[in-house]
């Protein structure tokens, strides 16, 4: 799944309009959150490592409703370190009322291409720190792919990206059974699935058209056959099959800012 409407994207430069001179935020538009948690390096650490809007929280919770109203079941959840991604997955959680239940792992193998981030990674928050701000994070959780795994890796080909995908998926299969839910990115969709259902990773050229056509909070399923339900790897990866989503998407207009003086205008 991919995370909710975020607020870098949706009103651009926000941090020096959001945060004064002390480093305190103030929300400038309904569609931005009341507050944010506190973190190390703030407000810089923002920057690349933006929260929700509302919306994308609403989006989010709507989703997880209607897997609630579907019946579906989550026996396990994982998560891109990315915040929005764990705001995605929360709210996912609430509207399935499994918020309490169910804890979330941050696997920072799920983190989407480096390639994006050529000198350095985001400053993510702690799993201190979500859990200040009262997220349910697994603070026993052992990544597959260790964050300093990941700051070996800025030089990551799209190649590359696929197949760190692949392979933390691959191992969290081999060791879980049952649902399992990952909240991360756009790519993520297609990165976590292409190569197991025996088609190979997309040249960057390819994965970058395919990122326009995954909105947010898209899901997709995977489903394995029942011939593989006893066994996971890499030979048998054909054996899972996409299916259509179990719930519909989520689908708005746009809404642009007001400028009340546009009323004074003669």
């Amino acid at each position: 799944m991919r995370h909710g409407e975020r607020i870098d994207f949706t009103f651009g430069t926000w941090i020096p309009y959001c945060f004064d001179e002390f480093n305190m935020y103030h929300r400038k538009d309904l569609n931005m959150p009341k507050s944010l948690p506190n973190r190390q390096n703030c407000p810089d650490g923002w920057q690349s490592d933006s929260p929700l809007t509302n919306i994308g929280i609403h989006q989010a919770f709507l989703t997880g409703e209607a897997l609630r109203d579907a019946n579906v079941k989550v026996h396990h959840v994982f998560c891109s370190p990315s915040y929005r991604c764990v705001q995605t997955c929360s709210s996912v959680l609430k509207g399935m009322n499994l918020l309490d239940k169910m804890e979330i792992n941050i696997e920072p193998g799920f983190f989407e291409w480096l390639a994006w981030y050529p000198e350095k990674l985001p400053n993510w928050l702690t799993t201190s720190e979500l859990k200040d701000a009262q997220f349910n994070i697994n603070g026993n959780y052992k990544p597959v792919f260790q964050e300093s795994s990941l700051e070996d890796s800025l030089k990551e080909t799209a190649e590359e990206f696929y197949t760190r995908n692949f392979n933390v998926l691959n191992e969290i299969l081999k060791n879980t059974t049952g649902n399992v839910l990952i909240v991360a990115h756009a790519a993520t969709l297609d990165t976590c699935t292409r190569q197991l259902i025996g088609e190979p990773p997309r040249s960057a050229y390819e994965l970058g058209k395919i990122i326009h056509k995954i909105p947010y909070c898209s899901i997709v399923n995977i489903e394995q056959t029942e011939a593989l339900k006893c066994e996971i790897n890499s030979s048998n990866k054909s054996n899972w099959t996409l299916i259509e989503p179990i719930c519909p998407s989520v689908t708005h207009n746009k809404n642009i800012r007001f400028d009340w003086n546009v009323l004074l205008t003669k």
